[in-house]
């Protein structure tokens, strides 16, 4: 019991220290004069097709959910890919691809990585499946992009589900 109340007490502590205020227009407050604050974007959504071209054939799989974390000063994002299957007897799972690099376009997100080791099944790494020549982009309405899981080639294309 003693450790939960010095917990929430040190936690209480860490929001009292934080010295920006984020107000609704996304900046920092006025009276402080602070810095900008980054604005944070929760996850975005998007429902597609994957298609896997697997050794053992191709396996495609609409109704694909995949959703992209990042935050708009960040450089890189992850991508999940919900109930993801890439060959036919393979069970679906959900993939994390962590630490894909962006760029701003005029009109869309450039999305590239020479190299992600994918996490599945509850955070386990799967160097096996090494995602490689990862490259695509995002608008606000859609989001397509390719890669290779190990010698797997795999696409995703999808619009932008709220």
């Amino acid at each position: 019991m003693k450790k939960t109340i010095y917990f929430l007490l040190a936690l209480m502590a860490a929001f009292v220290s934080c010295d920006k205020v984020e107000t609704d227009n996304g900046k920092s407050n006025e009276a402080t004069g602070k810095d900008e604050a980054i604005a944070t974007y929760d996850t975005l959504f998007f429902m597609g097709t994957l298609t896997a071209n697997a050794s053992s054939g191709d396996c495609e799989t609409p109704d694909t959910k995949v959703s992209i974390n990042y935050t708009e000063k960040a450089d890189s994002v992850s991508i999940t890919i919900f109930k993801a299957k890439l060959a036919q007897r393979m069970p679906a799972m959900d993939i994390i691809i962590p630490g894909i690099s962006l760029e701003e376009g005029s009109n869309n997100t450039v999305i590239i990585s020479d190299r992600s080791i994918p996490l599945a099944m509850g955070g386990n790494e799967f160097s096996q499946y090494t995602v490689t020549e990862f490259s695509g982009e995002f608008t606000a309405q859609s989001l397509s992009f390719s890669l290779k899981f190990g010698s797997t080639p795999t696409s995703f294309t999808g619009q932008y589900q709220e």
